[in-house]
């Protein structure tokens, strides 16, 4: 089985933990894509452990488009390289799946892949991914912004996709995207996620919510056993669990127990822009005990000193 992850140094730590809960938990060898534009940061990292079940490629990949939506945005042009990375993939596979570099697995999912992987293959589709919104909905801003796209039916969450490369790659779907790409004069909020939507518009084979179980970090009544019951966690909303704010809610908490277990280090901390990571760190000044942060001191010098590398 084939996954690919597209990320820069940023997200390194984030897909480094990804790695190790797959590896954790997998009953199969799986081979991991890595498209990077800077291979050697990450891979330097993955040298350091053993991931007996995992197997790593890496794919270098430089961007040459003006990319919609990056102005005062918290990603960065890496959220648009799962759009060109599959074309650089040489080996003779006949599927891709693609992973967000901030979802956990929890439980083996490779038999699950499996079937919809060949559910897919039987299709008449592309790609396999979970739907999280549809035109027909009491939602008015849903239905306005359908419209503003022209979409037709449905829209999914790009965490995860699984893409049939022998379709894809039949009917050209790589250049055509990066056409479509390329040609996008609308603001897309969403960044990659609406150019992918766009361009399918709807036309996807639907994958359970287990293989890309979006949880909101902000959510402060999620039971948290109750996420671990799924395959994978993915973390959603504009507070991720390694901003300071994070630390507030049960599902920034996991995290940061989880990041705990795998480094042996206390706290992973990555913040949004220097003027909101300094509010977050006034804002814990005040309510200290609001957060699930067991060393006080530690914790405020590892955030301050985040503020000079902004």
């Amino acid at each position: 089985m084939n996954f690919i992850y597209c990320l820069d140094k940023n997200y390194n730590t984030q897909a480094l933990m990804s790695f190790f809960s797959l590896n954790n938990v997998t009953s199969e060898k799986i081979n991991i894509y890595i498209a990077h534009n800077q291979p050697f940061s990450l891979s330097k990292e993955i040298d350091k452990y053993r991931f007996e079940n995992l197997n790593f490629k890496f794919l270098e990949i430089k961007n040459n488009y003006d990319l919609p939506n990056l102005n005062n945005s918290h990603v960065t042009e890496a959220t648009y390289y799962r759009i060109f990375a599959i074309n650089l993939i040489k080996d003779d596979i006949d599927h891709i799946i693609y992973i967000d570099s901030d979802i956990l697995f929890n439980k083996d999912p490779y038999s699950t892949f499996k079937k919809y992987l060949e559910d897919l293959k039987k299709s008449e589709y592309i790609i396999c991914a979970n739907t999280i919104g549809e035109y027909e909905t009491d939602e008015l801003s849903t239905i306005e912004y359908f419209d503003y796209m022209e979409m037709d039916d449905k829209y999914f969450n790009a965490g995860v996709i699984i893409y049939d490369l022998k379709k894809y790659i039949n009917d050209g779907i790589g250049s055509k995207l990066e056409k479509h790409l390329i040609n996008f004069k609308k603001e897309a909020k969403y960044w990659d996620q609406d150019i992918l939507n766009t361009f399918f518009n709807g036309n996807y084979l639907e994958l359970p919510k287990t293989l890309n179980n979006n949880v909101v970090v902000e959510d402060v009544d999620v039971k948290i056993e109750e996420i671990l019951g799924n395959i994978t966690i993915h973390f959603a909303g504009k507070t991720k669990p390694w901003h300071v704010q994070g630390l507030k809610y049960p599902i920034g908490c996991f995290f940061q127990e989880q990041y705990r277990i795998i480094f042996n280090k206390s706290y992973f901390i990555s913040p949004f822009n220097k003027s909101r990571h300094l509010k977050e760190v006034l804002e814990f000044v005040k309510q200290s005990k609001l957060y699930c942060v067991d060393n006080y001191l530690k914790f405020l010098f590892i955030c301050l000193s985040k503020v000079f590398k902004l």
